[in-house]
């Protein structure tokens, strides 16, 4: 599938509106980064791993407030790419052995590349917040303690970024 055809799938099949309905609920959006603990342990992963766990700080940084500098519209389609990744709906099952990841790593491997540049200006972020902050170990570890986090209070603020033209409600 070339990068446009990616593109047509993914907004038409509705994952970016999936993207935003994520966005716009965090009790549903903190029960889908709990689900990218166990699904980052995956041995099929392993090609992808570093990228999955850069995209899962990058959403769990941003509703927690401690990345201000984002993009509304690539912060939907990444964590629509999550949704797709980590539910159980896509083209290829992941019950099915090495198969079922195939298009979860395409589905990965679009969206960091088609928005590296948001997710080089976060790795820039977390630099200069110290080494230790950009390793793998580091983003493992931010997904280990994804139960304690609020992300309730910071959601007003975050709404007034985030792309309206999916046709979505943020209400529900």
């Amino acid at each position: 599938m070339t990068e446009m055809n990616y593109a047509n799938f993914f907004t038409k099949k509705g994952w970016a509106k999936m993207g935003r309905y994520y966005a716009t609920h965090p009790k549903q959006l903190k029960e889908l980064l709990a689900k990218a603990r166990k699904y980052a342990s995956r041995a099929g992963l392993r090609t992808v791993k570093s990228e999955f766990l850069l995209v899962c700080r990058y959403v769990r940084e941003v509703f927690t407030g401690s990345y201000k500098d984002y993009s509304g519209w690539s912060l939907v389609m990444i964590v629509g790419a999550l949704a797709y990744v980590l539910t159980p709906a896509d083209m290829m099952p992941d019950f099915w052995p090495v198969t079922g990841l195939i298009d979860d790593t395409a589905i990965l491997l679009w969206a960091t590349h088609k928005f590296s540049g948001e997710l080089d200006k976060f790795r820039e972020h977390l630099a200069l917040r110290g080494k230790e902050e950009v390793t793998e170990k580091a983003a493992e570890d931010a997904l280990d303690d994804i139960e304690d986090i609020e992300f309730d209070d910071k959601f007003s603020s975050l709404l007034n970024k985030l792309p309206d033209d999916f046709g979505c409600s943020t209400t529900g």
